[in-house]
């Protein structure tokens, strides 16, 4: 259908070309963002032309304000646009792209590309590297772009970019769109370390991120942490993350908990002769965590999902290092807390961000025998046994008394007694035999 579109175009004397990620994609052989986003741009052909073309395919509406975006009906990934001038050539369209990899052009008849800043080239050379000298100035949340795509495609830095990129004011740069570029950092890379750290050397934690920046000289004990200080460590852990993402249930609040656990490391570390110790990081790290997000995003499900696991985030290793006394009712009370799942996702990629070969098996072995003799389900919360109807049952009324007894009720049942154990007692306690 696009190749009869384009075909129609060409027959008003118009030409439409696929343009941005969609041509970079294709190029690379790698599926496209959002699964297969077309962007088309249409040259030589008005407003009222372009509509009048699109309409013979359905039923077409116009979006955006400052920069009108034309969609037919049923075909929502598909975007058509004009250049912002009619005589725009096709060598400035292709400069008003941020990135070279992203600037290249490909006719939607012939499948020619057309190419000013070299964008090929910066494919087979792996590199990341700016169209114009005011790219960045004209978009500061391009900065974040260049870092994303570097982690994604596992691609340098060009060192004019970086220059420029350091130079760049980012102050103004909305939080939420910070945010998402972030997000699609950790979620669309293999090794999102590559971004993360191209982002410190570029200055840009220390100028937006200062919580982040301080765990890079934020010191480990090297017995305990070969690899280095807690930003080295993090880097680890964000990509062992990354490579279990693909089990979780929520692999934004997972990536984002692997980003920020150690967050609460540097104002709690303390030399304690041959060993720094960080007693209370995880209760520190997820109140910094909070106000880390909430800097950047007002999604309070997703920031209550990261911070819970942040502050359970050492729980796993240290049940499994005491196991030989912990009891059902630590299990019990661990699952009603936190998705068990999601946590043992974090504690391994935490356990093995050190640099060295550590397998995690045994612990995750031992947390899934324990879930099975207690019939838990790692998602999901305990169910109250009893419940105001079985209160109301035993012939107590509802009032103030309700809570104290429900609360203890589900005290018992973390115990392990049976729902007619717990009433028994109820009874007892309240002399209804």
């Amino acid at each position: 259908m696009l190749q009869k579109i384009a075909a129609d175009i060409a027959a008003q004397g118009g030409r439409a070309f696929y343009v941005g990620g969609y041509v970079r994609d294709k190029l690379m052989n790698i599926a496209s963002d959002e699964g297969e986003d077309v962007d088309i741009e249409i040259f030589s052909l008005n407003l009222e032309q372009t509509q009048a073309i699109l309409s013979r395919y359905g039923t077409i509406r116009l979006v955006g304000k400052s920069f009108p975006v034309l969609k037919i009906n049923g075909h929502q990934k598909w975007d058509f646009t004009l250049p912002a001038r009619p005589d725009l050539s096709y060598a400035e369209a292709c400069a008003r792209r941020d990135l070279t990899i992203n600037s290249m052009m490909m006719d939607v008849l012939s499948g020619a590309i057309i190419d000013y800043y070299g964008g090929q080239a910066d494919i087979a050379g792996h590199v990341i590297k700016h169209t114009c000298s005011d790219v960045f100035q004209d978009d500061p949340l391009r900065v974040y772009r260049a870092m994303h795509f570097a982690a994604r495609f596992e691609f340098s830095i060009h060192p004019e970019t970086m220059r420029l990129i350091s130079a760049t004011d980012l102050r103004e740069v909305k939080r939420d769109r910070i945010y998402e570029e972030i997000k699609k950092m950790l979620l669309l890379a293999a090794r999102p370390s590559i971004g993360l750290r191209y982002m410190q050397l570029a200055g840009i934690l220390k100028r937006m991120h200062p919580l982040l920046f301080r765990l890079y000289t934020c010191r480990q004990t090297p017995h305990h942490h070969p690899e280095g200080s807690v930003w080295e460590h993090t880097l680890l852990v964000v990509d062992e993350a990354a490579r279990l993402k693909e089990q979780s249930s929520n692999p934004a609040a997972l990536m984002f908990a692997a980003l920020l656990h150690d967050i609460g490391k540097p104002q709690t570390s303390k030399n304690q002769g041959d060993k720094i110790t960080t007693y209370g990081h995880d209760v520190l790290g997820a109140k910094l965590a909070r106000a880390f997000l909430e800097g950047l995003t007002h999604n309070q499900t997703q920031i209550d999902a990261v911070t819970l696991l942040i502050k359970e985030h050492m729980r796993p290793v240290l049940l499994y290092k005491e196991r030989q006394n912990v009891t059902d009712k630590a299990i019990r009370k661990l699952v009603n807390r936190v998705n068990l799942k999601e946590l043992l996702l974090l504690a391994e990629a935490d356990f093995k961000g050190r640099g060295i070969d550590r397998d995690f098996e045994v612990i995750r072995q031992w947390f899934e025998d324990k879930l099975i003799n207690l019939g838990l389900d790692p998602e999901k919360k305990l169910e109250p046994l009893v419940k105001g109807r079985d209160l109301q049952k035993l012939g107590i009324d509802p009032g103030p008394s309700y809570t104290p007894t429900l609360a203890y009720a589900f005290e018992r049942q973390l115990d392990g007694e049976t729902k007619e154990a717990i009433l028994d007692e109820i009874k007892r306690i309240n002399n209804l035999y």
